[in-house]
């Protein structure tokens, strides 16, 4: 698919891909891990699901990152939406929310960035708003919403990605999200043990599209002051 692309300055033409044979295709030319755009072919503009990402800076323990990811994933849970956990398959971790593509990204945006820094107000100790990565103080972690925009994607789930001893970006459950909870055990050599034992936890993502403006409504009473930049 030939798209224009404003940075680059010039005509990209990005791979479709809707079936194993065209994913191992992609997998034969290199392609380790695999980046979906939120949107499809269809419908470029309104993205299928949005999501968080939790960015954690050098030196940060993973528990810290866990706890912002629980306290994101209640909040979710209070406003009544439904959402999907798993590792980045780094350092970090992703909460996605399926919606019905009916929201433009940058209303999706928008209200993932109310919903995050409500969870600054209440972890104000643990989380950063420095988008360089060189100025983040340790032991903090940045909830990205920013990559919920045209052409900017995550990796996907199950995807294995460029790093030592091929992690994988690996579905958890609410009930795993525990200070023991350890990303690089999950790699290309667990997972399917992992999918043997627990089976697809994102096996009904597709089927839980979701509207929100009822958790606006639910966010309206209470939402907290933008926090200042950092320094």
């Amino acid at each position: 698919m030939p798209l224009d692309s404003e940075e680059r300055g010039k005509e990209i033409h990005y791979a479709t891909a809707n079936g194993r044979a065209s994913l191992l295709f992609l997998t034969g030319l290199g392609c380790i891990d695999h980046n979906p755009w939120s949107s499809r072919l269809t419908d470029l503009e309104h993205p299928d699901y949005f999501f968080f990402d939790l960015d954690p800076s050098a030196g940060t323990d993973f528990s810290v990152v866990v706890t912002i990811a629980k306290a994101l994933h209640e909040k979710l849970e209070e406003l009544q939406l439904t959402s999907f956990l798993k590792t980045s398959g780094a350092t970090g971790f992703h909460i996605y929310v399926p919606v019905e593509p009916v929201y433009t990204y940058e209303q999706l945006r928008t209200f993932a960035e109310i919903v995050a820094r409500t969870i600054a107000t209440q972890h104000s100790n643990l989380i950063t708003n420095e988008r360089i990565v060189a100025r983040r103080p340790s032991g903090r972690v940045l909830i990205d919403v920013q990559q919920n925009a045209l052409g900017r994607p995550l990796a996907a789930p199950y995807s294995v990605r460029a790093f030592a001893k091929a992690p994988v970006s690996a579905p958890v459950s609410p009930r795993e999200l525990r200070n023991n909870l350890r990303p690089e055990t999950l790699n290309i050599k667990t997972i399917f043990a992992r999918l043997e034992e627990k089976g697809d936890l994102w096996g009904e993502f597709w089927n839980k599209r979701q509207r929100i403006e009822g958790a606006l409504e639910l966010l309206s009473n209470h939402i907290p002051p933008k926090p200042k930049k950092a320094r």
